[in-house]
């Protein structure tokens, strides 16, 4: 990319008449620089900047005032390196054959589990990284993202999924299994709550109208509604084993849909709904103020224990020791 071209899509000036013309790459990590890229200097550090110079870097791409007498290369100067990164970003996008997709959460995280046999890119909310994994995309391919603010930005032409109205529930053979039709698919026994086919659909039916070469065996375990059998006294069993178990969530919006839905299938009397004291929803259930609190939960007359909180953090609190604790609440 010639250097002109390079610093108008940054909205950036090029100070001074390097020896250089062009750069063959581009990265904003400096042990990433190969000999003719461009570095763009996130966070400004000076000795960033110097490795990759050492590593051969032909442009620089800086917000910040530098004093220098190196004619060598390019010094492109702009007001803010992460709005650069994002008009370059755009560039990329406009001018390969990017599709961008918005998701809601629980799509992100189940399409990550399917087998895609296509270049797909899911790509985080933070710019650096997006930045890093843009810059190695495929000329064609799709991108998938949860932030709608961000796509904007970076790809004002972005399609969404929506919940699907084409799944047929056949059967649910117990609150995390469900057998369904979508579209010409049938799932059997299939580990996925009946409250989650419709986005499960979603994604179907898009890679079907796209003629997207996929395959999904299984998607247990995705970071929402998932199960952890256990004993009376909160020891881990394996899957079905034992009639008691905790559901863990760890997004407040889909923990308040998940109580309306699980409260069809199970009576209070066997259900209890935990939620950290910080929590912002507005369901009515029980809050506990630390993970390991949770070690207080007497489970002996309940069925399920849905709670929101890191799953890592709550499975860890109750591998624990148990200690002697007054209550939960």
């Amino acid at each position: 990319m010639m250097l002109e071209n390079l610093a108008a899509v940054c909205a950036g000036e090029l100070l001074k008449k390097p020896s250089v013309t062009a750069v063959t790459s581009f990265t904003a990590e400096p042990q990433k620089v190969t000999r003719g890229a461009a570095f763009f200097s996130y966070g400004g550090r000076s000795e960033d900047i110097s490795e990759a110079l050492s590593r051969g870097a032909y442009a620089i791409i800086h917000e910040q005032n530098i004093q220098t007498d190196d004619n060598e290369i390019a010094w492109i100067k702009v007001d803010n390196i992460e709005r650069a990164m994002i008009r370059f970003m755009r560039f990329l996008i406009e001018t390969r054959t990017l599709n961008a997709i918005l998701l809601d959460k629980l799509q992100f995280d189940m399409l990550r589990l399917f087998k895609l046999q296509f270049d797909a890119k899911f790509i985080p909310t933070n710019i650096k990284e997006i930045f890093s994994q843009l810059i190695v995309s495929e000329e064609t391919g799709y991108l998938f993202c949860t932030d709608k603010g961000l796509l904007e930005q970076i790809a004002p032409q972005f399609e969404s999924i929506k919940k699907s109205a084409e799944a047929t529930i056949l059967q649910s053979h117990s609150i995390f299994k469900t057998s369904f039709v979508s579209g010409e698919n049938y799932f059997k026994d299939f580990f996925l709550p009946s409250l989650f086919v419709g986005e499960f659909a979603a994604l179907i039916e898009f890679l079907d109208k796209k003629k997207l070469p996929f395959k999904v065996d299984a998607i247990e375990k995705t970071g929402h509604f998932e199960p952890i059998f256990v004993n009376t006294i909160l020891e881990a069993r394996p899957f079905g084993t034992t009639n008691q178990a905790i559901i863990i969530e760890t997004n407040e919006k889909l923990f308040e849909c998940e109580i309306d839905w699980i409260k069809n299938y199970v009576s209070d009397e066997y259900l209890l709904i935990l939620a950290p004291h910080n929590a912002k929803i507005t369901a009515q259930c029980k809050r506990y103020t630390s993970t390991k609190s949770l070690q207080a939960i007497s489970i002996k007359s309940l069925r399920y224990i849905l709670v929101l909180g890191d799953r890592e953090q709550i499975i860890e609190a109750l591998e624990e020791p148990k200690q002697l604790q007054g209550t939960l609440f």
